[in-house]
């Protein structure tokens, strides 16, 4: 029987937590008292590449090679992805698609005339590329990586591992995320060496946890320079450019955040082995939901902010308003998945994921 993995699970937990905390924080126009907050904010925990998500990339292959190493039945891994994963977005999709149809909803992840095409065509782009709701092109890309699993088991191999891996590590680092997100398969390409990277961290696991206390330190160390660097603008770091502009003008750059959230993640896989041991039951409980908050959380953002607009309140944080906000949007969702799980029982994680 393969071993739970407590510290993988953990870091599931610490995952959603910052998908959660980015999307509750808004963008700048949100702090129009206290900018320099959001800025801070932004350097330090978003890292322009979403670090939970890269954290959600990275577990889902070091799952993926630690679940399939020795056995791999790929009807079976779809049939489940489809029953934890793609039905409950289906699920949770078709109503706010059909809400977004009737209600010329606006978005930069949209096309140009997009509000002119006809229905059907609207329902199926939103649904094949996740423009209903901002975090849903996380799972359009997420299951392109479903459906590639034969060729990823495949590649899971020492041969690999020791003569391919590093170039496919590099060259993921001159990539970027698509423009507003609106591309899956270009995210899928930015994405797929950091999921490689959490094959190969799973692959050498065993070796790579004697390394952890050092590890640790070390990257603690690599990871908080760059944000602090950028902070006070000490190092020339790229702008915000698209995986789009990188093909589009042919441009070489390195993707310094990409890299730091690499870094954060085996920062925070080394911490959490250290502290294998040691009870986390808020945590655990994060892990346990993490799917289910991810598809519920927005939608209660969306709502509140609804009702914020409705009430004539307009968004102004500073760093106290921000973490009640923060706090109420993780505490209500957790609520929500909680409920959904009592009502539904094992029916639950066809309608959340969890």
């Amino acid at each position: 029987m393969l071993q739970f993995l407590s510290y993988i699970h953990n870091l599931r937990g610490i995952a959603i937590l910052f998908v959660i905390g980015v999307h509750a924080r808004g963008g700048i126009s949100d702090w129009v008292s206290h900018p320099d907050t959001h800025y801070f904010l932004a350097t330090f925990f978003d890292a322009r590449e979403g670090n939970g998500t890269v954290m959600f990339i990275f577990i889902g292959g070091f799952l993926f090679q630690h679940l399939t190493h020795y056995y791999f039945n790929f009807k079976k891994y779809i049939r489940q992805k489809f029953k934890m994963i793609i039905l409950p977005y289906l699920i949770i999709s078709i109503p706010i698609i059909l809400l977004r149809i009737t209600s010329n909803y606006q978005s930069l992840t949209l096309p140009e005339g997009f509000q002119s095409t006809s229905p059907v065509y609207q329902f199926f782009y939103h649904l094949i590329v996740g423009s209903h709701m901002a975090p849903f092109w996380f799972i359009s890309t997420i299951i392109i990586f479903y459906f590639s699993a034969p060729a990823l088991h495949a590649i899971d191999k020492p041969f690999f591992y020791r003569y391919i891996f590093p170039f496919v590590f590099i060259i993921g680092l001159f990539t970027f995320r698509s423009d507003h997100n609106s591309n899956p398969f270009l995210s899928y390409v930015h994405f797929m060496p950091i999921y490689i990277t959490g094959m190969w961290a799973s692959y050498v696991k065993q070796k790579l946890m004697t390394y952890a206390v050092p590890g640790f330190w070390i990257l603690a160390i690599i990871y908080f320079s760059v944000p602090v660097l950028d902070y006070y603008n000490l190092l020339d770091l790229p702008s915000k450019i698209s995986f789009e502009e990188v093909i589009r003008e042919r441009k070489l750059v390195f993707n310094i955040y990409a890299f730091n959230s690499i870094t954060l993640c085996f920062m925070l896989t080394f911490l959490f082995y250290r502290l294998r041991n040691v009870r986390m039951p808020f945590i655990e409980l994060l892990g346990h939901y993490s799917f289910g908050l991810f598809f519920i959380h927005f939608i209660l953002i969306t709502a509140t902010r609804k009702v914020f607009s409705i009430l004539g309140w307009s968004v102004d944080f500073s760093i106290i308003t921000f973490l009640i906000y923060f706090i109420f949007i993780l505490l209500a969702s957790t609520a929500m998945v909680y409920l959904i799980k009592r009502i539904t029982g094992r029916y639950s994680r066809n309608l959340i994921g969890s």
